[in-house]
């Protein structure tokens, strides 16, 4: 056979599959340069997830008795987020942004007015220890140097009052349209208050709670539910096993108030009487609970 009939017959053998490949329409290819037939691979759509260092924190279950709660790992996202402690406003007071109603501004402005102005015959140890002394400019000093900002929020739940978001703005606190809607009485609102201010400090882990038992009843068999809202507490995130923790220092708060103003109207500590034994019922250690029944004593 003449060498050029040799030569054309080998680029038509291998120009064959090219010409194949190109006539038929067989999907997406795996080529590894073997011999053999080419494989097929179905069409599928990919999408990464986001990395670890982007992952949100664990989220828990949100209350929805009374008052916002966030969980430990959120609560370890604002600190990692923010730092310890959370920097002052430059004015030396809070601000309220600019959707809060004017009159839950006036509300809480006048709230923080009266609970600035009260005065006292001395403070229990564990008061002494979370505020000072029981005085107005104490309780002042202690709000304004946590709290820097108050929005409006629905703060997970229709039946949530204010709430603290440590891994959005650990210093900011949220209040819903239900700070006013309820006739509580001022103390009462300034109990909601000054539980969120303790949960900015994020050098404490925030303070988050424990959750409360299940059936949750008191010493006479009756369930206990918020005073604020009427819902059922029983396996809610919503007690606290410490008396250092956002329900215990609002409740030493209020029973030194209740004991040891000398400003007070009878009235006020009468209230203040009422809503910190309440607030005592959410304490579930039993420690803790002898602490502060020793501390009310002194």
């Amino acid at each position: 056979m003449p060498r050029t009939s040799i030569a054309f017959l080998a680029l038509a053998l291998f120009a064959v599959p090219a010409r194949a490949d190109q006539a038929l329409d067989l999907g997406p290819r795996l080529f590894d340069g073997s011999a053999g037939a080419v494989a097929s691979l179905p069409k599928f759509n990919f999408t990464p997830s986001r990395p670890p260092a982007q992952a949100e924190p664990k989220r828990s279950k949100q209350s929805g008795s009374d008052l916002f709660y966030f969980s430990p790992e959120e609560a370890a996202e604002g600190m990692k987020l923010f730092g310890s402690k959370p920097p002052a406003p430059a004015a030396g007071d809070f601000t309220f942004d600019d959707d809060v109603p004017a009159d839950i501004q006036t509300q809480m402005r006048s709230d923080l007015a009266f609970v600035g102005g009260v005065s006292g015959d001395g403070a229990t140890p564990l008061h002494q220890e979370i505020f000072g002394e029981l005085s107005g400019a104490v309780y002042s000093a202690f709000f304004k140097s946590r709290v820097t900002a108050v929005g409006m929020s629905n703060c997970g739940s229709s039946n949530a009052v204010a709430c603290v978001k440590p891994f959005f703005d650990p210093s900011k606190m949220w209040l819903t349209q239900n700070y006013i809607r309820f006739s509580h009485p001022q103390i009462a609102r300034m109990m909601v208050v000054y539980h969120e201010a303790r949960h900015t400090e994020t050098s404490n882990s925030n303070w988050y709670h424990a959750s409360c038992p299940s059936p949750f009843r008191d010493a006479e068999g009756n369930e206990i539910r918020s005073i604020w809202t009427g819902s059922s507490l029983a396996g809610e995130p919503a007690c606290d096993s410490t008396p250092r923790g956002s329900y215990g220092s609002s409740t030493i708060m209020l029973k030194n108030i209740q004991l040891k103003c000398t400003s007070c109207t009878a009235k006020v500590r009468m209230d203040a009487g009422l809503y910190a034994d309440d607030q005592f019922g959410r304490i579930i250690g039993e420690d803790a609970r002898r602490q502060m029944i020793e501390d009310f004593k002194k």
